[in-house]
């Protein structure tokens, strides 16, 4: 009885530590933007604050968080923003890279079937994919142009330079803003860990589209945004497509 006693009270502790915890997240999340406020809270924000305080692992929470927010219709940076708030309640420097991806990873299956081509992390379509992509484009009747001749890779690259947890949480915003910017059936890709690839189709608008992801998109997250033409051969589209998959340190 007597240990049946002193756990329920270990426990009431427990819970007592993490709503102490909890109220001031919401706070720095409100402070940030989050509104209207009432549909911050979720279990899972009770599950990283009991983590948090017991010490426990936060992967898995995070991972819970990362779905809750997408079955409610939170977008990613949203989510990762609250993640941010909070880091700095707790005093972090930088949330560390892993709970970041395992918030990203649980928002992408939050929000999706069983779709076994996107990134995890992102949710873009993976690398695999884009390579299937190009090398479909090069398939062509004997006598007929391939459909490569008629399309571009739109390129969109983060600095290398930047600290991974800066570079993922940017990799992830950009994937999620640029799934809305293209929406004439082009393919959006992730390259590398810094850089995503856009199969799209050569048309006028491409050109204007381009310029407005320079001074929109690419600008406020202090990426380089350019096009290339898809090569004559197969062989060198997989040549262009090794050299945009290179990791960051190789660049």
């Amino acid at each position: 009885m007597g240990e049946t006693e002193v756990g329920a009270g270990a426990r009431g502790s427990v819970v007592r530590r993490a709503r102490e915890l909890r109220a001031p997240w919401g706070r720095r999340s409100g402070e940030r933007g989050w509104i209207p406020s009432e549909d911050w809270w979720t279990p899972s924000v009770d599950a990283v604050c009991e983590a948090y305080t017991t010490g426990t692992d936060l992967t898995e929470p995070c991972t819970r968080l990362g779905e809750a927010r997408a079955r409610s219709g939170v977008e990613v940076g949203r989510a990762l923003a609250d993640l941010d708030a909070f880091g700095e309640v707790v005093g972090w420097e930088h949330v560390p890279l892993a709970l970041v991806r395992a918030l990203a990873e649980g928002w992408v299956e939050g929000g999706r079937g069983r779709d076994t081509c996107q990134d995890p992390l992102t949710g873009l379509a993976n690398e695999a994919y884009l390579r299937t992509r190009v090398r479909e484009l090069y398939r062509s009747a004997e006598e007929t142009v391939p459909a490569a001749f008629d399309h571009h890779l739109v390129v969109v690259a983060l600095d290398p330079t930047l600290d991974p947890w800066r570079r993922a949480a940017r990799l992830i915003v950009l994937g999620h803003e640029l799934n809305r910017f293209f929406t004439r059936g082009e393919s959006v890709c992730l390259a590398s860990r810094a850089r995503i690839a856009v199969v799209a189709r050569d048309e006028p608008a491409l050109r204007t589209e381009i310029d407005e992801l320079r001074s929109g998109i690419g600008w406020e997250h202090g990426a380089a945004v350019w096009s290339v033409p898809l090569p004559a051969t197969h062989r060198e589209a997989s040549a262009l497509l090794d050299g945009l998959g290179r990791p960051p340190r190789e660049e």
